[in-house]
């Protein structure tokens, strides 16, 4: 699917789920800033990033678009700043990456499902043109909806806390742990990425773009701030629940210590009198038992020892 929102002289034009054919001709004749959008890009699509004069894409850069798995980055080519980073928009909805071309002219956003917050900032800006007075405003507004998308779910996340005299199990605090860390994976590199948009000297911007994109980064950092503090007390009670663990598995050993010693002697006796030799006649069987009983009984106090010493 491929929509496409062109402004000229202050007004907003706007092409729904275009064709290859009218999309070349219409970006042709055009002389105002565009934005495509490209959803499940084909390699009809690949090809005309690649080969459009307007565009001219590194084959990489669209590679990266279509590949299922990239981490996020961005680098700068020669007329425009390629970005790929990841949204979600539910914690039980996975992370759907979504890859950029900024130039002073244009917008080429790149994505493999449906993103409501696009949508959302698109109807935005056919409704005031003056939302895209510049590409990098139409890419400060696609921030600021992800922060606001995702401020609700780090707050789902970190909702709820433990109360001193809860014991949480290991498995809970193991999967809460996973959630987080999955989350700050999430969060953090659209917090650098931010940054390095309005703190390069690589891009002129614009001073509301600029605000507009400092805004979105403190929230970001926020976010991971808030992240990364609730990690770690998970990982406090973790320790504690490890720690008690420990403590109750110890203490069944020293059970189990006391019981073996108990127990050794009575065994090593009913084990020398069901030994049924001619050996163990007259004194033999008296020398045998006592040297068994002797041993058997050293063993005992020195297990007895060590766990008091335990």
């Amino acid at each position: 699917m491929r929509d496409l929102l062109i402004v000229e002289q202050n007004s907003v034009i706007r092409y729904d789920d275009v064709s290859l054919s009218h999309l070349q001709e219409t970006l042709e004749a055009s002389r105002g800033l565009f934005w495509l959008d490209l959803e499940q890009i084909t390699d009809e699509d690949a090809a005309f990033l690649s080969d459009f004069k307007e565009l001219g894409a590194h084959p990489l850069s669209v590679k990266a678009c279509r590949e299922v798995s990239t981490r996020p980055y961005s680098a700068m080519f020669p007329g425009h700043l390629f970005v790929v980073l990841h949204a979600r928009e539910s914690l039980d909805a996975p992370p759907v990456k979504l890859g950029f071309f900024l130039a002073p002219d244009y917008l080429v956003t790149i994505h493999s499902t449906p993103l409501a917050f696009l949508q959302t900032v698109k109807d935005r800006i056919q409704q005031d043109a003056q939302l895209m007075r510049s590409t990098d405003q139409a890419v400060a507004q696609i921030m600021q909806m992800i922060a606001d998308l995702q401020e609700p779910l780090v707050s789902e996340l970190t909702a709820e806390t433990i109360a001193p005299d809860r014991d949480p199990e290991a498995r809970w605090i193991y999967d809460t742990q996973r959630r987080l860390i999955d989350m700050i994976h999430l969060v953090k590199p659209q917090c650098e990425i931010v940054h390095s948009l309005y703190s390069g000297e690589k891009l002129s911007l614009q001073t509301d773009t600029v605000a507009q994109l400092q805004d979105a980064y403190y929230r970001f950092r926020n976010m991971v701030e808030v992240l990364t503090r609730h990690w770690e007390m998970l990982n406090d009670a973790a320790m504690a629940a490890q720690t008690k663990a420990l403590r109750r598995i110890d203490a069944s050993s020293r059970r189990l210590t006391f019981l073996v010693a108990l127990l050794l002697p009575v065994l090593v006796l009913f084990v020398l009198l069901g030994i049924d030799d001619p050996l163990m006649d007259n004194l033999a069987i008296p020398v045998v038992m006592g040297i068994g009983l002797a041993v058997s009984l050293l063993v005992a106090i020195v297990l007895v020892l060590t766990a008091r010493k335990r």
